[in-house]
């Protein structure tokens, strides 16, 4: 019987047709997802579903977590099981962590209160805030040596360069009185003129340029007699000085005694000896024409001379300057000079300033350009709290200095321990006449009297002594 050969159509046919059947099943039947496309930034600490970033998927999903791990910043996977049939894989996904949120700042008191002169530490600044992450960073115009309400702004900074911040006030409390310099008690008043107050008494406040003053009782200058009256003042903080005093109505005001009393200069020179001094005086236009020479001969060894005064911005030279200048520099005596100075701001102090040393040009000094702010008898017409007048000062010191000159303050015992403040760290020219001076700061130059007489001078003159090592 003969053999029948197998169709090769067929075969192929069934070949082919399993073929179809295997690309079928990998087509239909392997597992598969899309995930959502886009640049996936997520952020730290947040929670998100790993289901929600499923798109499409043709089996069984099954992430290794619920939730996409967000706790570090950086890049980061995450895996999906996906099962269809008999048939199981595993799909990638890849994202982002960044960490975009600024750091919380929480406020714990939105106002705080500090006494006056007391600092103010960033280290306590810190004591008053909260946050949950990141560094501190402070800026603020806190000044203790003046009273008023400051901001504190407050920035903080996390390691991811995100910024939050914030604010709160500090107010620098003033605790201290109105000072009154002259008290007006015992003040007569010339019959038929007009009274106030403002003319007989002096005063000034550490913080308040304009304390408020207020007065019970009248004065009657229609009629002759004593009047009792009690002042009271108050600055912008509510503190108070009060006191009674008593103002006479007359009809003649008494006249001044002459003083004729007069210290000579070599008893100055001999009560005053002393290692480590230097012995001089210091003049204006009221001591008139010197004679350095002989002024020299009896033994003065420095002059300190006014160069003018200042007031509202305008500098008036003194009348003997430039003379006692030339002088005084003939006579090789070591010079410094002094401003006497009304100015009450900065602006005009400045203004005075440069032109005083376009009076002074480029002579040269060997002792300090000298700030004389005394006029304390009427001290409330300026308008300046001691606050104020300590930074003219200030302003005055900065200035002489960037001309190329040392400075000094010039100040008595009284109103240096009453308006001048941070004197151990100023060079002083202290007035007392005493025969030993009690006063505790440091000084260097020490005003004896006002009442010296000197060969070369007609009348009194100011006796000094400079401490070499004080």
């Amino acid at each position: 019987m003969k053999k029948r050969r197998p169709n090769i159509l067929r075969i192929a046919l069934i070949l082919l047709i399993i073929a179809v059947c295997i690309v079928t099943g990998i087509l239909f039947f392997n597992p598969s997802v899309r995930f959502i496309t886009g640049n996936h930034v997520l952020e730290k600490g947040e929670s998100y579903k790993a289901e929600d970033f499923i798109l499409k998927s043709n089996g069984e999903v099954t992430p290794e977590a619920e939730y996409l791990d967000t706790e570090e910043v950086g890049r980061h996977h995450f895996r999906y099981k996906v099962k269809k049939g008999l048939f199981e894989k595993e799909a990638v996904f890849f994202y982002e962590v960044l960490d975009t949120t600024p750091p919380v700042i929480e406020i714990i008191n939105e106002t705080v209160f500090k006494d006056y002169e007391e600092p103010y530490t960033e280290e306590e600044m810190s004591e008053n805030i909260i946050i949950n992450e990141g560094i501190l960073a402070f800026e603020t115009d806190y000044d203790a040596d003046l009273a008023g309400t400051y901001t504190v702004k407050v920035k903080a900074i996390d390691d991811y360069g995100n910024e939050s911040e914030a604010s709160y006030k500090a107010v620098v409390k003033d605790n201290e009185a109105p000072y009154v310099f002259k008290t007006g008690n015992g003040a007569k008043i010339l019959r038929g003129s007009s009274f106030n107050i403002s003319d007989i008494v002096s005063y000034g406040d550490n913080a308040d340029p304009k304390p408020a003053l207020t007065y019970e009782g009248e004065v009657n200058t229609s009629s002759l007699g004593r009047y009792p009256l009690h002042a009271r003042l108050t600055d912008a903080s509510g503190n108070k000085t009060e006191w009674d005093l008593t103002v006479e109505v007359v009809s003649k005001l008494p006249e001044d005694e002459p003083d004729d009393y007069y210290y000579p200069y070599e008893e100055f020179l001999k009560d005053y000896k002393g290692a480590g001094r230097s012995y001089g005086i210091d003049v204006s236009s009221w001591q008139g024409d010197i004679d350095f020479d002989a002024v020299k001969e009896a033994g003065c060894e420095f002059v300190i001379m006014r160069i003018g005064y200042s007031h509202k911005g305008e500098f008036t030279i003194d009348k003997k300057f430039e003379q006692n200048m030339l002088r005084a520099k003939e006579a090789g005596l070591p010079v410094g000079i002094y401003l006497f100075c009304y100015d009450n701001s900065e602006e005009y102090l400045l203004k005075s300033m440069d032109q005083m040393f376009s009076v002074l040009g480029d002579t040269e000094l060997e002792l300090p350009v000298i700030f004389d702010w005394e006029n304390f008898s009427n001290y409330h017409e300026y308008e300046l709290s001691f606050q104020e007048l300590n930074h003219l000062y200030d302003v005055f010191k900065e200035e002489v200095e960037r001309r190329g000159y040392e400075s000094m303050l010039y100040g008595s015992k009284h109103y240096l321990q009453i308006v001048w403040s941070h004197k151990d760290t100023r060079r002083v020219w202290l007035a007392h006449y005493v025969s030993e001076s009690n006063y505790e700061d440091p000084y260097e130059v020490w005003q004896v009297s006002d009442s010296g007489r000197i060969d070369g001078i007609d009348g009194n003159v100011d006796l000094d002594i400079i401490f070499m090592q004080h």
